[in-house]
C-alpha cells in the first residue's frame, strides 16, 4: 500500500469511528465532494490543509490522520 492509499484508509477509519459521511465531511471540511471521494478512492494525495480541516471536521487531532511511518521518518531526520 502506497502513502496515498494509507492516508486515505485512515481517513475512511477516522470517519466510519465518528459515524460521518462522506458527504457531511466534505461540507464541514470546505471540499468539493467529488474531490473528497476521489481522494478516499486513493486517486490523489490530500493536502496538509484537506487533513486538517477534517481532522477538525472530526474533532481530532490532525496528526491522528497521517501513517505512523511518518513520525519515525520524522523523527530520524
Amino acid at each position: 500500500m502506497n502513502t496515498t492509499q494509507e492516508v486515505a484508509a485512515i481517513v475512511k477509519a477516522a470517519m466510519k469511528a465518528a459515524e460521518r459521511t462522506p458527504t457531511w465531511v466534505a461540507r464541514k471540511a470546505g471540499i468539493a465532494l467529488t474531490t473528497l471521494n476521489r481522494k478516499l478512492e486513493g486517486g490523489a494525495d490530500f493536502t496538509v490543509g484537506e487533513l486538517r480541516r477534517i481532522a477538525a471536521a472530526l474533532k481530532m487531532p490532525a496528526a491522528a490522520l497521517l501513517p505512523e511511518d511518518f513520525f519515525a521518518m520524522a523523527a530520524a531526520s
